[in-house]
């Protein structure tokens, strides 16, 4: 295998650059999930509250990076009827958009609130924006109550095409990015 694709198989680039944005999403969810597990103030909410930020910044560093390489790493063929197209070309574009925007958005809602950033405790993003703790929690909301959930969404629409075409289309979309 090589690091470019071909008209039929995932080269090394994507696959590294899809498992490790798998695990960068991964770690944000379980980080925000077990955050949330602890009462505000505490220690421990806070360090996973760190690891959260840090891995959403991770998750959007890996897709801008996918972004920029995706021209020379190309694809392989897309495989399935015009409608499976469509509807696939819909779900990446709105991963791409929202493993993007989440992490801006979680920016600026500490921005607005005050609070610096720290990025896996090595350093820390300063505040350098006014506050204004309304536009926090409007950003707050759109982040917590229409982007999680639509990214999950969108998520479960992607495993969910990728099992559509193993066990019903019966072809090898799945197994190219496993092998």
């Amino acid at each position: 295998m090589g690091l470019r694709s071909t008209d039929t198989q995932w080269g090394a680039t994507n696959k590294l650059l899809h498992w490790a944005l798998f695990l960068a999403v991964l770690a944000t969810f379980v980080a925000v999930n077990v955050a949330g597990t602890y009462d505000r103030g505490t220690d421990e909410r806070a360090w996973w509250m760190v690891m959260h930020r840090s891995f959403g910044l991770l998750a959007m560093l890996i897709m801008v990076v996918y972004l920029i390489l995706r021209p020379w790493a190309g694809r392989p063929y897309q495989h399935g009827a015009l409608w499976q197209s469509h509807l696939s070309t819909v779900v990446h574009l709105g991963l791409v958009l929202l493993v993007i925007g989440m992490p801006i958005a979680g920016l600026l809602m500490s921005q607005f609130a005050q609070r610096e950033v720290s990025v896996f405790g090595l350093f820390a993003i300063p505040v350098v924006l006014g506050e204004n703790r309304d536009l926090s929690s409007m950003i707050y909301d759109a982040h917590t109550k229409v982007a999680a959930p639509l990214v999950f969404v969108l998520i479960l629409l992607h495993i969910g095409g990728a099992l559509w075409h193993h066990f019903l289309d019966k072809d090898n979309t799945l197994t190219r990015m496993l092998k």
